[in-house]
């Protein structure tokens, strides 16, 4: 139903056969680059009068203050280029009741600390330098009226709320030596002129481009996504998302659509990329010391910025080349219909279903629907390039569910007996899991198999512990009566679980993993589903009343927490590297979940769901006490000098084999002493001699940690491991 859906499926398959007409389409967009540049220097928009051509045009927001009503810029800090050492300063005009925004030049650590301490805006409150007071904003919003501008308007007015500041130039700047260096400026009195100029060329362009559809006219239409835009901005149709420069050279591109050569398709699917790459939504500066410009969707939503950045067309036509798959397929049929509608048959379908609410699809492609809807209404005027937001299947509540249903039962009443689907699933939550088995069982599918294929390949180095795969559900109609007991479920899903990170271990790469312990979980998940849906009848429980039925909170379906179980005997299962089996089986689940820990800090996992994930897995609930950070994306487990003798004997972990020998690391550590720790051991641990071989595996694992990069502060710790390790073979008793 999605229209870009279409374009993009259509595209993939029809744009390139072969690698000439791969070539003729790089050839077509190249051209159509020296088409568009030529124009930008006639018009003289993008060039100073020393010949300099722009790169990049930086944007504040400015707003009135409600207290001494100064038009105050809003940024959260003036530091504008780290690696070019420049910055801004606000200079108050008392004649203008604004403030005059000066670049610094080679500026110094100092100025970069004044230009950060000196931010207007700050926990979205706006800190006025005027009269120095803090006001919300939320409450100016409010107070001064936000109003929603019309679909006639691409300009912000003067008594508008917000307003929009050109206040940095960056320069490409030819050197002696023939290459380019960039330089920022503040805009003089020529670069407003040219500012000038373009919302000119514009403004003699704008009701026929939106006619023609080379700039969006559609309204933006409400919805989680989409209500963000208007209710922070005013902005209601989708032009409005994008400055005036970026209207007028993306409406050139646009207009330069040859509408009797489809394979100009790919100029379409390029001025999409042009807006995600080049608009209102794009920020500043992706870290604290890179100069650069990050896209519109670096994340699923809408964010209006009080500061953002706009591209030069010299540095927007590298985002802009496309390279289109060459498929030799030559007989396709795109079909834009609801697939609860599928009239005809296949051996093979293949989905990949909304997760649970986790992305408006339906709302974020309007985005670059805007851009090309009517150019699809030519290059396909069979398809209805219609909104059609309200049959979305969206991932909430009970509707979703019966969506969900009826498109699955559809697939399978249209294929053979001996047909299969694939599902496409990547969602991390055992409940989502739980709902889709529920929803394939419901629709009398089963899966047959499950395999978790790597698909981030283009992250560098693969280090993290997100998740790397997305798992491939394979699904046949189930077409046997079977019946199963809920306890024989258990000991069917722990084979199944077992078996299915046996084979991706076989498979995975020692060096560089292509797993991390998220797709093993993911596995799991699938494993379970593939032994509760190959069963017509569970007794006693009637899945579509359990599918529907709803739940108080914390309240599990039994589906749920048969995946539960497989996720904790994955766990289980999944030993650290380098670990004896043996001696794993002998930890109990906390110490465990402490190990495995170590384990995901080692792959450079620092987000604390993935401890989470982990804990709920191992079945311990108590387990805060071992971080040694909780921040967002530096969340570790402490090491045993950080530990000392906090949580320190008792029931649990606190009197675990595990916290013994990390205080007794402790003890190396501060007594600079081996012969400590070992006295240490030998006394408070219960059958030291029968645990002797499982202490020195903790040891020799945690000597493992030593010389990691990111994990400094086991340093010290990991090398007294080794000492301890050799003083307790060593030792007699």
């Amino acid at each position: 139903m999605n229209p870009v859906a279409a374009a993009l499926t259509w595209s993939g398959l029809n744009l390139a056969h072969n690698q000439s007409q791969f070539d003729d389409l790089i050839k077509v967009q190249e051209d159509l680059f020296k088409r568009v540049d030529k124009q930008i220097l006639e018009w003289g928009i993008e060039s100073n009068e020393a010949g300099w051509r722009a790169n990049a045009y930086l944007y504040c927001t400015e707003v009135t203050c409600p207290s001494c009503n100064y038009s105050v810029p809003l940024a959260s800090s003036w530091a504008i280029a780290p690696t070019t050492k420049v910055v801004a300063k606000l200079i108050k005009n008392e004649i203008n009741q604004n403030f005059d925004i000066n670049l610094i030049q080679k500026a110094t650590a100092q100025d970069f600390k004044i230009a950060h301490e000196s931010a207007t805006i700050k926990n979205s409150r706006l800190e006025c330098p005027s009269c120095n007071e803090s006001h919300s904003i939320d409450s100016i919003r409010s107070l001064q009226k936000l109003r929603t501008l019309r679909k006639d308007e691409f300009l912000f007015q003067d008594n508008d709320v917000f307003r929009e500041r050109l206040f940095a130039i960056r320069w490409e700047v030819p050197t002696k030596k023939g290459r380019l260096e960039r330089v920022y400026k503040a805009p003089d009195d020529f670069d407003r002129d040219r500012e000038e100029k373009v919302i000119k060329l514009l403004s003699e362009r704008f009701v026929d481009w939106q006619d023609f559809g080379f700039i969006p006219s559609r309204k933006i239409e409400s919805g989680y996504n989409t209500d963000q835009p208007k209710r922070e901005r005013g902005w209601s149709y989708w032009h409005q998302l994008f400055t005036p420069r970026q209207l007028l050279v993306h409406g050139l591109i646009s207009s330069f659509i040859d509408h009797n050569d489809k394979s100009h398709m790919i100029i379409a699917l390029s001025l999409a990329k042009a807006a995600d790459w080049d608009s209102r939504l794009c920020r500043w500066g992706t870290g604290a010391a890179r100069e650069s410009i990050a896209q519109t969707f670096y994340n699923q939503a809408f964010n209006p910025f009080f500061n953002y950045a706009g591209k030069g067309f010299s540095l927007l036509k590298n985002n802009l080349l496309i390279k289109p798959p060459v498929c030799q397929s030559r007989h396709t049929n795109i079909h834009l219909i609801d697939a609860r509608d599928i009239n005809f048959n296949a051996d093979l379908w293949i989905t990949d279903p909304p997760y649970a609410d986790a992305i408006n699809y339906h709302e974020l492609s309007d985005f670059f629907l805007a851009w090309y809807d009517k150019h699809l209404e030519v290059f396909f005027p069979e398809w209805k390039i219609t909104n059609r937001h309200a049959l979305a299947v969206k991932g909430q509540g009970q509707e979703f569910k019966k969506s969900m249903i009826d498109i699955y039962r559809r697939l399978a009443l249209k294929m053979p007996d001996n047909g299969l689907q694939m599902v496409q699933f990547t969602h991390q939550d055992p409940s989502v899991w739980a709902d889709l088995g529920m929803i394939l069982w419901v629709a009398g599918l089963q899966v047959s198999a499950a395999w978790t294929i790597s698909t981030e390949t283009s992250i560098g180095v693969k280090s993290g512990n997100y998740v790397r795969g997305t798992v491939l559900l394979v699904l046949r109609k189930r077409t046997v009566d079977d019946v199963v007991f809920p306890d024989e479920l258990p000991s069917l899903i722990e084979d199944e679980v077992r078996a299915q990170l046996d084979d991706m271990l076989a498979l995975d790469d020692k060096e560089l993993p292509n797993f991390g312990d998220t797709d093993y979980q993911l596995a799991a998940y699938a494993a379970a589903l593939r032994v509760m849906t190959q069963y017509s009848t569970i007794e006693g429980i009637n899945i579509e009343n359990e599918l529907y039925r709803e739940k108080q909170k914390n309240q599990k379906s039994a589906f749920e927490k048969l995946i539960d179980q497989a996720v904790e005997i994955a766990c289980n299962h999944l030993i650290p590297t380098g670990f004896d089996e043996f001696q794993w089986k002998g930890l109990a689940a906390s110490e465990r979940l402490y190990l495995k820990g170590l384990e995901l800090e080692k792959h450079g996992e620092l987000r604390a769901g993935a401890y989470q994930e982990l804990a709920k897995g191992f079945g311990v609930r108590e387990y805060t006490f071992m971080f040694a950070k909780t921040k967002a994306n530096e969340v570790r487990f402490k090491t045993g000098t950080e530990f000392k003798r906090s949580n320190l004997g008792g029931d649990n972990f606190a009197g675990s084999l595990m916290r013994h020998v990390l205080f007794a690391l402790h003890e190396t550590v501060t007594k600079e002493n081996a012969k400590e720790g070992v006295n240490y051991l030998s006394a408070e641990v219960t059958d030291y001699w029968g645990n002797r071989k499982k202490i020195m595996e903790i040891l020799r694992y945690l000597n493992r940690l030593a010389h990691i990069d990111h994990m400094p502060h086991w340093e010290v710790d990991a090398e007294a491991a080794q000492t301890l390790a050799g003083a307790i073979e060593n030792f007699n008793a």
